[in-house]
């Protein structure tokens, strides 16, 4: 019989809440606070080219920073453009619609930007014709402080291609900024957001922030079975997993992402932060499939019922989950509400490498299918979870049949329990003691609308 203890008043995860809700950051606070009369800066004297061509675009050679380019209003069919500029972050070379929305590029059009400093801004490919190889729009190699912004690439009349792999978007260099984008319907292989990490290039350090995706297509292979490589985010590749990204995943909204139904966003470098962002109806699960020291704090993943709907899934070193709602998902295995899994002996870097050292707390995880799914994995798998902390999550459910805790305890484990807060339902491979009552919860209604609000293209 399971012991039965008291409901404590448990204090977990408001400023969670109260940040997301409000949606301050720490330098308006500066702002607020700072009494100084600061002289405004000079503004730097732009120079204005209009433009409705690639063959124009390849004439202005390398744009110098603080030039203006502006794309007429229209419609246009399979244009290769390549951007060289000269910018800076505080004197861009911009690229911009004459009016957000209202540029619309077509067929096999796809966008390079070669150099530093350079914004693009509020285009839209609609319907883009994949192209084996090539992205939609590409950050190349080398190039520094780029920002994508308000753009965005919509699929909705485009056919089915399993056999073409194609990217949407593909990040080179460094410090590039996607932000206020809208990435729909896409129907062809291939991840729809690729960060690659050179040889030389120490941290790139993007931010992917305050986007809207939705991928609810999946491409099946002649024998029935899902494609691998229909990711929506993939940072890093296996080869270059243990190179630190340290890049920032925030605010982002992905609804009804599907793609392969495993890993919704695939980790694949170290040092990486998926901050803010939610997850509503998408099968599969946030994966920190290889590299280490990555934190995941402080997002929403809504099942919705959906089957298949899954939560945070950690492999490798040091990594940190925390404040993270989970509510109604329906994914098992490996897509249950937080899995760790277990490793490979001498595993390679496209392997399974041992969990050690992670940090799970203050994750709250409320009438899923399977709630925490602990040394999880196959017979190859053999080495255990070690040096793990789990500790002040809640696990609660209604419903008696949903697994609280699936506990596999062979090879044996090495974690520190302690201060989880579990109600309902059942475990498996393992006892804890619950709760005589539901615990309290946040009401997440008002955080969750702001993210779906913010997400995306404002036009």
């Amino acid at each position: 019989m399971k012991k039965q203890v008291c409901n404590p008043v448990i204090r977990l995860w408001g400023v969670l809440c109260v940040l997301a809700a409000a949606g301050v950051g720490e330098s308006s606070y500066a702002a607020i606070l700072s009494e100084r009369v600061v002289e405004e800066p000079t503004t730097p004297e732009k120079h204005v080219v209009w433009v409705s061509s690639a063959e124009e675009v390849a004439a202005l050679g390398v744009v110098q920073a603080g030039t203006e380019i502006v794309w007429r209003k229209g419609s246009y069919a399979d244009q290769v453009v390549t951007l060289k500029a000269a910018g800076t972050a505080e004197n861009p070379v911009v690229v911009r619609a004459e009016a957000p929305g209202e540029t619309l590029f077509t067929g096999a059009s796809r966008l390079v930007v070669k150099g530093s400093g350079a914004v693009v801004s509020g285009l839209w490919w609609k319907d883009p014709t994949a192209v084996k190889g090539k992205a939609i729009i590409t950050l190349d190699k080398g190039s520094e402080n780029c920002v994508v912004e308000q753009c965005a690439i919509t699929g909705q009349n485009t056919e089915l291609r399993a056999d073409i792999d194609a990217k949407w978007v593909s990040l080179y260099g460094r410090n590039h900024r996607v932000e206020r984008c809208s990435f729909l319907d896409k129907k062809n292989m291939g991840t729809l957001l690729v960060v690659w990490l050179e040889e030389g290039v120490d941290a790139p350090a993007h931010r992917i922030i305050k986007n809207h995706f939705e991928r609810p297509v999946t491409l099946y292979a002649a024998d029935g079975k899902m494609i691998n490589g229909q990711e929506t985010i993939r940072i890093g590749t296996s080869s270059t997993s243990m190179q630190q990204g340290a890049c920032t995943v925030e605010g982002n909204y992905f609804f009804r992402c599907h793609g392969e139904q495993a890993e919704i966003v695939s980790n694949k470098s170290c040092a990486n932060l998926y901050r803010g962002n939610l997850f509503e109806q998408s099968r599969g699960a946030l994966t920190l499939r290889h590299g280490n020291r990555c934190r995941v704090s402080g997002n929403f993943f809504l099942g919705g019922g959906v089957d298949n709907t899954g939560g945070v899934r950690i492999i490798g070193e040091d990594h940190t989950v925390e404040n993270n709602y989970m509510q109604d998902l329906q994914g098992s295995g490996n897509k249950s509400a937080l899995t760790i899994m277990r490793g490979e002996k001498n595993a390679a870097l496209s392997g399974y490498w041992q969990v050690k050292r992670a940090i799970v707390r203050n994750n709250i995880i409320v009438n899923c299918r399977n709630g925490l799914n602990v040394n999880y994995g196959s017979t190859k798998q053999t080495e255990p979870v070690i040096e793990t902390r789990i500790e002040q999550n809640i696990v609660s459910t209604i419903d008696p049949k949903h697994c609280l805790i699936n506990y596999v305890e062979s090879p044996r484990p090495k974690i520190q329990w302690s201060n989880n807060y579990l109600y309902g339902g059942r475990f498996k491979g393992i006892e804890q003691p619950l709760l005589n009552q539901a615990p309290r919860v946040p009401n997440v209604a008002v955080a969750v609308e702001n993210i779906r609000r913010t997400a995306g293209v404002a036009w």
